[in-house]
């Protein structure tokens, strides 16, 4: 590593508020996700007698919590795991190892009824709007199967009275002009909110949004992240919102969390993590976003994003990271505060973190506390 890196040095300062109308009264997590970890074998070919099977480390020991009237962003590059954790939370996939628990009750276990209440309460809004339709079904033929599934008791105006109720939550008004269509008679963002709808006839208490703005074109995805974010308001839901575009996030989500190699490296409010990021990968993200408005030089980016059928030891971030110290190749760092509610792992911020990380505010030899990078500089 070079003798003139810096230390990133995040401003300190207290947990940022919500945004008006968001947030619960209650601190209990809807939906948690505890200690989880996805592998999947990989196929072709067995392993030699006497050696463990290969697998792909797709999310490894992950804690994270959604609560009710807050939207969490789930934040990385491609691969990074977010999309499986998302499945996981919504019991699509099984776990290899860890919890995930719904108010409080684990859910992993859960048959018959049990599993379908699940279901029911978590609800999965994918990325791809045209590949999650029926394409020989009308929107009405596509909206009754939903409501006949979770509102079994209704039936004929009943059942249509809920339909154009859907979407016009939706904003898909007047509702009549629209169920009589199939689905390559609508626009990507008409088919993206009528996937939406499709998850409100659950009822749910949680939403797992899955990019789903990624394959929109920009003039609308704002009108959508905007209807989900009322909706959530309204309904004092939890979601996690599946993203890679961290400054989407800023605007959109209360938390964000960060993901890398199917390890959580940094979260907290989203004003904290986006204005003050504290973990090197984070800044990275960051730096990497276009802003014609940036003035500081990007953070240098010294690799590529690990196998993770053979993950680094340690900090999975650390042969990319300009401040990597020989520790960080030898021991995972555990999350480390750096202001309320806004944590990192990462040993720059430990407070025994030996030079060029001596400890968190310090910089490098060579370095004046006037060279240290603002978050996202190098």
């Amino acid at each position: 590593m070079s003798g003139e890196t810096t230390v990133p040095t995040p401003a300190g300062g207290a947990r940022p508020e919500a945004a008006a109308g968001t947030g619960s009264a209650d601190p209990r997590p809807v939906l948690e996700a505890v200690h989880v970890t996805k592998h999947f074998p990989v196929r072709g070919g067995l392993p030699r007698r006497g050696t463990p099977r290969r697998v792909v480390h797709a999310v490894e020991d992950v804690t994270l919590s959604l609560y009710a009237g807050r939207i969490t962003a789930l934040v990385g590059e491609s691969g990074s795991g977010k999309s499986t954790l998302a499945r996981l939370l919504a019991q699509l996939y099984p776990l290899t190892g860890g919890e995930v628990r719904l108010h409080g009750q684990s859910v992993h276990a859960l048959r018959g009824r049990a599993f379908r209440e699940h279901v029911r309460k978590v609800q999965l809004i994918l990325q791809d709007p045209f590949a999650s339709f029926n394409p020989v079904a009308t929107i009405a033929g596509t909206l009754n199967r939903a409501v006949a599934l979770h509102h079994p008791g209704s039936r004929g105006k009943d059942r249509d009275a809920v339909i154009d109720d859907l979407l016009t939550q939706i904003n898909l008004v007047p509702p009549r002009q629209f169920t009589a269509k199939y689905p390559h008679e609508l626009s990507g963002g008409q088919l993206q909110r009528l996937s939406i709808a499709r998850a409100l006839a659950a009822d749910p208490d949680v939403f797992l949004a899955d990019e789903p703005v990624s394959s929109l074109d920009v003039s609308i995805r704002l009108g959508v992240l905007n209807l989900l974010r009322r909706l959530t308001e309204e309904r004092n839901a939890a979601m996690l919102y599946v993203t890679h575009d961290i400054a989407s996030a800023r605007y959109f989500a209360t938390d964000t969390a960060v993901m890398y190699a199917g390890q959580l490296v940094e979260s907290g409010p989203s004003e904290a993590v986006t204005q003050q990021a504290a973990h090197p990968y984070t800044q990275l993200l960051i730096s990497s976003a276009p802003d014609p408005a940036r003035t500081a030089e990007r953070v240098r980016d010294i690799g590529q994003p690990p196998s993770l059928i053979d993950p680094p030891s340690g900090c999975r971030f650390h042969p990319r990271c300009p401040y990597a110290m020989a520790r960080c190749a030898e021991q995972a760092p555990e999350p480390f505060e750096i202001s309320p509610g806004h944590t990192a792992r990462c040993w720059l911020y430990a407070q025994d973190a030996a030079s060029p990380g001596a400890a968190p505010g310090t910089t490098a030899p060579g370095t004046t506390a006037s060279d240290a990078p603002a978050p996202g500089a190098s």
